[in-house]
């Protein structure tokens, strides 16, 4: 049985002392790190906005200085999405990741490097990666030739909701990996595709749907090319987008998320990647149910948009079909041991409620 730690922060004085213990605790004090390899770590890197629309920029630099004095080399790497990143194969068209992750916030001053993965080149930095599991997608997919290269991998998503796909959590972080042509094409499959259509017609990638409704399992389906090596899942949630997202405004600056602040903020970690997805999910839906109905009116206007998505709390957690696959996959556990920090019973209690549906 898996374990899952949920540790509480009661206030920003606090902040940094739990992220670090929350990490130690779930590595075990990092055992699996060997001095001079390579730890990648992935963050939320969507756009260059600034945290909760990226990763809490703390936590990046607790775990980075960590690693960094325990001899590992660190990577930091992402390719934003394609509305602010398009990368083709005659190069980068558009943006850079590497100009997003500083102005997002979570530059650090210390020595792990960041890579946007467009600047390795269409050929030479990705990979074609396909097994027997992988059967959503026809011909594989490619991905980034960076998890070749490290030893080690840890991924910080953060805690949102996501117009196409209802929760981008720790299996939606994976698609950054993804090269271009691939990213594209599990959009093909999934809700709102039209603005993917002119993204790849824009960068001369001819991608089209398969028909095959598979826009969910294409996304939990990657991370089989890193399960090797995915050391640990851990959201820094201080606050949490509970409406539209993944960017802090969709279409216009009238569109905007909601935005909760949790009391007590939580740090949510385990290797077990399924877990954090469950409690995640669960906790937006305890998030969300606390709004107020004016504040869900563009939510639901989604909902009427994308069909392929469900509103939270009307559905168990074990129905998300992000969630859902990833069981069927084995990648994590249904049944965990929750080691809960710092945190009221009441809280717990809801939270509970919400995973025994």
């Amino acid at each position: 049985m898996s374990t899952l730690y949920i540790s509480g922060i009661q206030n920003t004085k606090e902040e940094e002392a739990i992220i670090k213990e929350t990490f130690i605790k779930t590595t075990n004090n990092v055992e699996w790190l060997k001095k001079g390899e390579t730890v990648l770590i992935k963050p939320a890197l969507n756009s260059p906005d600034p945290y909760l629309a990226t990763t809490h920029p703390k936590t990046i630099k607790i775990i980075t200085d960590i690693l960094i004095k325990k001899g590992a080399k660190v990577i930091i790497g992402d390719q934003s999405g394609v509305g602010h990143v398009l990368h083709g194969p005659e190069g980068v068209l558009k943006g850079s990741s590497s100009h997003n992750y500083a102005k997002s916030g979570m530059k650090t001053d210390n020595k792990a490097r960041f890579i946007g993965f467009e600047e390795e080149g269409w050929d030479k930095g990705f990979f074609h990666f396909k097994s027997k599991d992988t059967s959503s997608w026809q011909n594989g997919f490619y991905i980034t030739n960076w998890i070749n290269k490290a030893d080690h991998m840890i991924s910080l998503p953060r805690l949102s909701t996501h117009v196409q796909a209802g929760v981008t959590l720790g299996f939606k972080n994976m698609v950054g990996l993804l090269r271009e042509d691939s990213r594209l094409e599990f959009h093909m499959n999934g809700p709102l595709s039209t603005f993917m259509k002119i993204r790849a017609k824009q960068a001369d990638i001819d991608v089209k749907n398969d028909k095959s409704n598979s826009f969910f399992n294409k996304i939990v389906e990657i991370s089989l090319a890193i399960r090797s090596k995915l050391r640990l899942t851990m959201i820094t949630a201080t606050k949490a987008q509970v409406t539209l997202g993944p960017d802090k405004k969709m279409i216009c600056p009238f569109f905007s998320s909601q935005v909760v602040s949790l009391n007590p903020g939580v740090v949510i970690a385990s290797s077990d990647q399924a877990a954090v997805e469950i409690f995640g999910i669960a906790l937006l839906t305890f998030l969300y149910q606390e709004l107020k109905e004016r504040d869900k009116k563009l939510q639901k206007i989604v909902l009427l948009l994308n069909k392929q998505i469900k509103e939270l709390g009307t559905y168990s957690v074990y129905e998300n079909p992000f969630v859902r696959h990833a069981l069927k996959l084995n990648l994590g556990e249904k049944n965990v041991t929750p080691v809960w920090n710092n945190i009221s019973k009441t809280y717990i209690n809801h939270i509970n409620t919400l995973l025994k549906t």
